[in-house]
């Protein structure tokens, strides 16, 4: 009895023991097993962040990026499609890219048209197909941020049941695109090639795609905005260039006149400009002018305007003429919040008088070396563009002073006047006047660069000012 006991004890625990090495065979199994998909999964993200890498460059606006996306997430998660939707700034969903015949995810869908390919057809249907914020399980994800797993999808009442055989979600994988907490879209993967439920490796898989998808998506918009800043910076020194190339290199030789500007744009380019030139009659035409608004618009205005004044200039005899003509050729082209003011002088051949004509801008000085004064040149004018030739042709005149040796005439745009300190107080027209009868016995060129100095000393700023800042004046020697 004893030796049966004994006989059977030892079979229990051999059944025990062989239990137990089975036991630790399988988990050690599943141990191996889990790690050769983890090994896997890092090996489908590392060669996914390889192949994106490589995209971002040369494709900025993510097309590749975007079949790249949903090739890697269908094979790595072994299912039969996939689709990759990108979110709109309302909040809303369309697809990108799909791989596979994809179901659509907000309404049944009928046959395709005659002579359509069904994989053409649902293309076009899912391209078209947009997903309202919180809408079925694509706009949850995209809503809440959080991947979604269902094993059963036919069991799920969010699921559309679509007719077609081919078209039946069994499962499905959703998860988002998101980096820095910036929702960029979601992923979705259907039906496993197996023909059973996705496992929880394939979502962990897809969720990993997904975050690293984000991080793709994140930087394609930032790569596509760097290029999109380097062809815009181009084009604005581009545009400088030109700009440089209109306005004038050198200014007229004269044994009895000395020219001086100071031109700063407050950005890449200005709307300020300046000009001098030779008339008939060896008169010189002396130019400054001010496009209302910043930038490129405002630059291009200006090019035009200079253009088409120096052309004008040259068969009219006076500077209100030619003011009246450049109006008339500009009022009906530009913007109704656009207009340009501008001083139009003649110097005469012997630089004895100076005739000009004001268009709205900031009123010119004029130092007299007699008695060592400066004055503002009253004259009326309204901008050009303002108003039609009706009322503009009769606001303008033409005013004509004496031009004695020793004198100094000056014109500025606004940006130098209104340049402000800290206390946010200008350095006004006043200042001005005074900073150009201190310097009136010096040469114009000094004179500009003296008045230069004296507005960055009082606004604190070595070369920054908040507008457009232009200085030209002559001198009779």
């Amino acid at each position: 009895m004893m030796a049966l006991a004994v006989m059977i004890m030892g079979i229990t625990l051999a059944a025990i023991a062989f239990l137990m090495f089975f036991k630790e065979k399988a988990l050690a199994m599943s141990i191996r097993e889990e790690l050769y998909r983890t090994r896997q999964e890092k090996d489908i993200v590392i060669e996914f962040l390889h192949k994106t890498a490589g995209n971002l460059g040369e494709d900025a606006e993510g097309e590749k990026l975007y079949a790249l996306i949903v090739r890697a997430t269908a094979l790595g998660c072994g299912a039969m499609s996939a689709c990759v939707y990108e979110r709109n700034p309302d909040g809303s969903l369309t697809a990108k890219a799909v791989e596979g015949l994809f179901p659509p995810q907000t309404r049944k869908i009928g046959k395709p048209p005659a002579g359509e390919s069904r994989t053409h057809f649902l293309e076009s249907v899912i391209n078209n197909e947009t997903v309202e914020p919180n809408e079925g399980v694509i706009g949850a994800v995209a809503h809440d941020a959080k991947g979604v797993l269902i094993k059963d999808a036919t069991r799920d009442p969010r699921i559309i049941k679509h007719d077609d055989d081919s078209l039946h979600t069994k499962s499905l994988i959703v998860v988002p695109m998101t980096f820095g907490g910036q929702m960029h879209g979601v992923l979705a993967v259907a039906n496993p090639i197996s023909g059973k439920s996705f496992t929880d490796t394939d979502f962990s898989l897809a969720c990993s795609l997904g975050e690293q998808a984000g991080v793709a998506l994140h930087h394609k918009e930032a790569v596509s905005a760097l290029l999109q800043k380097n062809k815009l910076d181009f084009d604005l020194r581009l545009a400088s260039s030109v700009q440089q190339y209109l306005l004038p290199r050198t200014l007229p030789e004269n044994n009895d006149l000395d020219f001086a500007v100071k031109y700063i744009p407050q950005q890449l380019i200005g709307g300020d400009f300046y000009d001098c030139f030779k008339l008939p009659d060896e008169r010189i035409g002396m130019v400054i002018g001010d496009v209302s608004g910043k930038g490129i618009s405002a630059a291009i205005l200006m090019a035009i305007c200079q253009t088409k004044l120096r052309y004008i200039a040259m068969t009219k005899n006076t500077p209100s003429e030619t003011l009246v003509e450049v109006n008339r050729e500009l009022v009906n082209s530009m913007r109704m919040d656009m207009f340009i003011t501008i001083i139009y002088a003649i110097i005469e051949k012997d630089a004895s008088k100076i005739t000009l004509a004001r268009a709205g801008h900031e009123r010119p000085l004029l130092y007299r070396a007699e008695d060592k004064s400066t004055t503002e040149i009253m004259s009326p004018g309204m901008a050009v563009g303002m108003a039609g030739p009706e009322i503009f042709d009769n606001s303008i005149k033409d005013i004509e002073i004496a031009f004695a040796r020793g004198d100094m005439f000056v014109t500025y745009t606004d940006g130098l006047t209104e340049a402000t300190n800290a206390s946010m107080e200008e350095f006004s027209s006043e200042r001005l006047s005074n900073t150009v009868t201190n310097l009136g016995t010096r040469s114009a060129s000094d004179m500009a660069d003296e008045i230069i100095s004296a507005v960055n000393k009082f606004t604190h700023r070595k070369s920054e000012f908040k507008d457009d800042l232009t200085l030209l004046a002559v001198k009779r020697i």
